[in-house]
């Protein structure tokens, strides 16, 4: 499996995996990790008591700088929700609910329709330049007579748009004032996509520095979730821990930022490389298309760590106590035989395992469906004729544990 990351597409290679074994054992670190791949037994993992999230299992030889981002605070400081079970990972849950609630998500849906307004009003003005790469028609062989000019100029919609919403959301929520959504831009990417460790482990320290800065001088701040997390962390009393602030912030940077941009990215893709007429219009249309999304572009395709707490029959196959496991949702989501190109909107992402199962089920996954309803639908209504673009290709970024498309190249009119 490809573990360092690097611009090629891993989709095929966590495919083939599930085609090896159920359960597959591979060099990792110079040691070894086993990946559950069987979707049934990817089922049972997911939720397996002796399969555990806890911090303090992973071993030092996994305690590479710049490599598990969560495992980088010791536990003492502050714990993550995804590393953490039992007490710890339920106390965090709770704290975490209020945010995250339901009326909250109802509440932000129209803030992030303003967002991605503004965004397509910015694309809209991108697509009336016209492309010097395309020649004025009458100025060709074989041209009409009539006057006027080449099609839109060629966008990168990644950059241009699907990532900078929910960078702008969660920058956002989380109170951060708006020159901070480029330095986390920059500091993010190399932390999930650079092959350089001393570059990741730099640029974790980077992301730590920032948010401790925030948290302990929130002069800059607006109202929003750290403010929050910093009054519950006030007096004898308190209920969270400024270390706690430091942390939990971080992850929602980390989290709700790149998968939900790396889920735009993936439905738009989907939708413009088909024609206009066979992509989704009505709301429960565009509801099926992310799901759909989900299943086959999973942001995550192998999401946390979890770690044997003791020796584990799954399937028939041995997985030894302490050893480190993946889960492989990429495989999981997937049909026996179906290929990486298998979008298919009919099927709804039915039974897709994206968000994960049981007691670590994404508690953010109604948000980030949220955002990206939002954001395809109001992109194909604004740009019904947007198509992509045939002079550069699609690219894909990623190592094993997270995916994305780097380029999207579109032509919006």
């Amino acid at each position: 499996m490809p573990t360092d990351p690097g611009p090629f597409d891993c989709m095929p290679e966590l495919l083939a995996a599930a085609r090896v074994a159920p359960v597959v054992r591979i060099p990792y670190l110079g040691r070894h990790a086993w990946v559950v791949c069987d979707r049934e037994l990817v089922r049972i993992a997911l939720a397996h008591p002796r399969l555990a999230k806890d911090v303090t299992l992973v071993p030092d030889w996994m305690r590479k700088p710049g490599l598990m981002l969560g495992s980088q605070p010791d536990p003492e400081y502050a714990r993550t929700m995804i590393m953490s079970d039992g007490e710890h990972h339920a106390r965090i849950r709770r704290l975490h609910a209020s945010v995250l609630s339901p009326r909250n998500t109802e509440k932000w849906g129209a803030e992030v329709g303003a967002k991605v307004d503004g965004f397509l009003d910015e694309l809209e003005q991108a697509a009336a330049v016209t492309d010097p790469h395309e020649p004025k028609a009458g100025s060709g062989a074989g041209s009409g007579s009539g006057s006027g000019s080449g099609e839109s100029a060629e966008v990168n919609v990644v950059t241009e748009y699907t990532h900078r919403i929910p960078l702008a959301f969660i920058s956002e929520m989380l109170g951060l004032p708006p020159e901070a959504q480029q330095r986390l831009r920059g500091i993010t990417d190399v932390i999930l996509y650079s092959s350089d460790y001393a570059a990741r482990g730099n640029a974790v320290r980077a992301l730590y520095g920032a948010v401790e800065g925030w948290v302990r001088d929130p002069g800059p701040l607006h109202d929003g979730v750290i403010t929050g997390l910093l009054a519950a962390s006030d007096g004898p009393g308190a209920a969270v821990t400024e270390g706690e602030v430091v942390v939990w912030a971080l992850a929602m940077v980390i989290t709700g930022y790149e998968t939900t941009g790396s889920l735009i990215s993936a439905a738009l893709y989907e939708a413009l490389r088909r024609p206009a007429d066979e992509r989704p219009r009505s709301e429960e249309e565009i509801r099926a298309w992310v799901e759909e999304t989900l299943r086959v572009h999973p942001p995550f395709p192998h999401p946390t760590w979890r770690f044997a707490t003791a020796d584990i029959d799954l399937g028939g196959y041995l997985i030894p106590e302490g050893a480190p496991v993946q889960v492989n949702i990429a495989a999981a989501n997937r049909r026996p035989g179906e290929g990486a190109d298998s979008f298919a909107a009919e099927r709804q992402g039915q039974g897709h395992l994206s968000f994960g199962l049981g007691a670590h089920y994404c508690i953010g996954a109604s948000l980030a469906r949220l955002e990206a309803q939002i954001a395809l639908g109001g992109f194909l209504r604004r740009f019904p004729r947007a198509r992509l673009s045939t002079r550069t290709a699609v690219a894909w970024e990623s190592e094993w544990m997270i995916r994305r498309m780097s380029v999207l190249p579109a032509v919006l009119a």
